[in-house]
Order: C-alpha cells, then sequence, then structure tokens
C-alpha cells in the first residue's frame, strides 16, 4: 500500500464516522418525547404532593413508563426498517440507551416499590444514572457539550442531597429541563442542520 492509498483509505474512514454520528444523532426526537413525557410526570407527581395525595405517584411513573416505552418500540422498529445496515456506534448506542432505560425503572419503580430506599432518593439515583447516559453519549459521538451535560447531572445529583421534601422534586423537574430537554432539542437542531446540507 503505498502514501496515496494510505491517504484514501483514511478519508474513507474517516467519512464514515462522520456519517455514523450525523445518522446517530436522529435520535434527539426521542429523547424529546421521553422528556416531555417525564416532564409531565414529575409535574403530575409534584402537584400530588402538593395536595398530599402521594399515594398515586407511582401509577403516573408506570402510565409514563409504558406509554414512552409502546414509544420506543415502534420507534426503534421503524428506524431499523430504513435503515437495514447498523454501525458499531449505533449498536453501542441502542445497548446504552437501553441499559440506562432498565436503569431508569428499576431506580424510579422496582427499588422503590420493593422497599430498597425511600422515594426521596429517587431523583438523586436518577440523575447520576442521567449523568452516565450523557456522559456516554458525549463520548460516542465525540461532542464534548454532552459530557458537560452528564457532568452537570452528577453535579445536580450531589446539589439534591441538599434539599429535602417536596423541594427536591421541584429542584428535579428544573434540573431536568436545563440538562435533558435543552440537550434533546440541541441534539434534534443539529441532526437537522446536518441533514440540511447533505
Amino acid at each position: 500500500m503505498n502514501e496515496q492509498q494510505a491517504r484514501e483509505d483514511i478519508q474513507i474512514i474517516k467519512a464514515m464516522l462522520d456519517k455514523t454520528r450525523k445518522a446517530t444523532s436522529e435520535s434527539g426526537t426521542l429523547f424529546i418525547v421521553w422528556g416531555f413525557l417525564i416532564t409531565l410526570a414529575l409535574i403530575g407527581n409534584y402537584a400530588l404532593a402538593y395536595f398530599e395525595n402521594n399515594r398515586w405517584g407511582w401509577l403516573v411513573w408506570i402510565v409514563v413508563t409504558a406509554a414512552g416505552g409502546i414509544y420506543s418500540a415502534v420507534y426503534a422498529y421503524r428506524k431499523d426498517r430504513r435503515a437495514p445496515v447498523k454501525t458499531y456506534i449505533q449498536i453501542v448506542g441502542r445497548h446504552l440507551y437501553e441499559a440506562c432505560g432498565a436503569g431508569f425503572v428499576l431506580v424510579a419503580i422496582i427499588l422503590p416499590l420493593l422497599g430498597a430506599y425511600s422515594h426521596e432518593a429517587i431523583t438523586i439515583l436518577w440523575a447520576v444514572v442521567m449523568g452516565i447516559l450523557f456522559f456516554v453519549m458525549g463520548g460516542l459521538f465525540e461532542w464534548s457539550l454532552l459530557k458537560w451535560f452528564g457532568l452537570a447531572w452528577w453535579g445536580g445529583a450531589v446539589g439534591l442531597t441538599l434539599v429535602q421534601g417536596n423541594n427536591r422534586t421541584l429542584l428535579y423537574t428544573v434540573l431536568f429541563i436545563a440538562c435533558y430537554l435543552v440537550p434533546a432539542f440541541i441534539l434534534r437542531a443539529k441532526y437537522r442542520k446536518e441533514q440540511s446540507s447533505i
């Protein structure tokens, strides 16, 4: 292999990596849908706690998780049909989303129902899983901004320990909008910009 061939091979690999990043960033839509569902659930939980009717809080989360799960399954099915070939980063990304999704269900629903910890700890543990999700996504997409959002989630987890009761849910809602919905819209805008330049 001569030097010219090596340069061409490097260019091909670089083009493939750029294409992979563009294809992967489409997940902004899925993040936005989940973001709105979770924001509604957080507001619902806050309202239930405010009116001292916490006994229905678990139902809010089960409905949101079921709705989001159904939407995610349909979204993934449609995406798989459009792209019969998956890149390695797309496969790793899918596993990351599924692992963190399972972590969210465990942290927010199953473990508290089993009495592993009080409901007060849910938002803190959820913020830790969110930090993992965003930090690893930043590494996969080679996008530092997502890593910074991951660090913000971990800082938020520490900050949430300083607040008690319903104020913790309120603070978590603000953290969620700032560090989940905002990056989801940035991701979606980035994807649209990249698609318009193709």
